[in-house]
């Protein structure tokens, strides 16, 4: 399946995939740089709960959710990824994250 980014009017943010859930993670595009978010579904009360909010400067996005899916086994089933653009630098990322 492919990932269908939404374009991003803010503009640190090329683009975005929220709620997406565990098992499409594999679908992101390598080198993608920015935050990300894990949540928790809770279908009895119809919400999604926020767990764990990272980073990903060098190496991307997609082997830090791989690492936190083998990690953090059935803490989270969905995550959001904000990818920013090309000319933001890794420090400003970090400030994104905090």
């Amino acid at each position: 399946m492919k990932v269908k980014a939404s374009a991003s009017a803010l503009r640190l943010f090329k683009r975005r995939q929220e709620l997406m859930p565990v098992e499409e993670v594999d679908d992101l595009p390598r080198g993608m740089r920015g935050i990300y978010v894990l949540y928790k579904h809770r279908p009895r009360v119809r919400r999604f709960d926020v767990v764990y909010v990272g980073m990903a400067a060098e190496g991307g996005i997609r082997p830090r959710l791989r690492s936190h899916r083998a990690k953090k086994k059935g803490l989270w089933t969905h995550c959001s990824v904000f990818e920013v653009w090309d000319n933001i630098r890794d420090g400003e990322v970090a400030e994104l994250e905090g």
